[in-house]
């Protein structure tokens, strides 16, 4: 059995920054595989791989709100 996990590279980030969110299988992929992330985005890990990443930009500063929390998981 193949199973995917979600690594992100940074615990917190200043607002407006990056997240890089990456998606590792436990085996090579035989065809393209396309991982959903709940935020709407998606990885895609080519056929031969194991491992893919998408970049999440998260929200700007807002003078109103003192701080968010961004999570993600895998959807499906």
């Amino acid at each position: 059995n193949t199973t995917v996990s979600l690594t992100a590279d940074k615990a917190s980030v200043v607002e407006g920054g990056d997240i890089t969110y990456t998606a590792t299988l436990t085996n090579k992929a035989q065809t393209d595989v396309t991982v959903t992330l709940s935020n709407g985005q998606t990885i895609t890990i080519k056929a031969g791989e194991t491992v893919g990443s998408t970049v999440f930009n998260t929200p700007a500063n807002d003078v109103y709100n003192n701080g968010s929390t961004v999570s993600t998981t895998i959807e499906g």
